[in-house]
């Protein structure tokens, strides 16, 4: 007797529209920790605080970094706003036990909103949001960058995936 079930995943919806890269992405981790399914929509509207020359000079001095044998080797810097958002998430999960490969798996990173293709697969969606993560936070108003700007600078083309 084959018992078939399918079970039904409750996904929780974050924007990162206007939300502090740092705090976002670590609540984010730790929720992914706890076991919830999220998803992130607008993750190039996060914003990175700071001064805007600071941050642009940080990260491009990051991509002169390569391997001293073999430059086709790595490291690999991400450039799109969803996967540089996966790569911050991912820095903060346990690198190398099972339990944090696993939280990753169940964070997805949109670019804007989520694709038409893609909408079928969530069941269930349930709009969250998270407190303490606002710009509204920041004590200056106008010292920071949003990731689009950041990974435009990087390389980021700005073709956005659709259909």
């Amino acid at each position: 007797m084959s018992s078939e079930y399918s079970m039904v995943i409750e996904y929780k919806l974050y924007d990162a529209t206007d939300k502090i890269l740092g705090r976002f992405c670590s609540i984010i981790a730790k929720k992914a920790l706890l076991g919830e399914y999220i998803i992130v929509i607008n993750a190039k509207n996060a914003i990175i605080s700071g001064n805007k020359r600071n941050i642009h000079e940080k990260y491009l001095a990051r991509l002169n970094v390569t391997t001293a044998t073999n430059p086709r080797r790595g490291p690999f810097h991400e450039r799109r706003p969803d996967t540089f958002m996966r790569r911050v998430i991912k820095q903060m999960l346990p690198r190398k036990k099972l339990r944090g490969k696993e939280a990753l798996k169940r964070v997805h990173i949109f670019i804007s909103g989520i694709p038409e293709r893609f909408k079928g697969k969530y069941q269930i969606i349930v709009t969250k949001d998270i407190n303490n993560v606002d710009k509204r936070r920041l004590s200056y108003f106008n010292k920071f960058i949003t990731l689009e700007n950041l990974c435009q600078r990087i390389g980021w083309k700005k073709t956005e995936i659709e259909a």
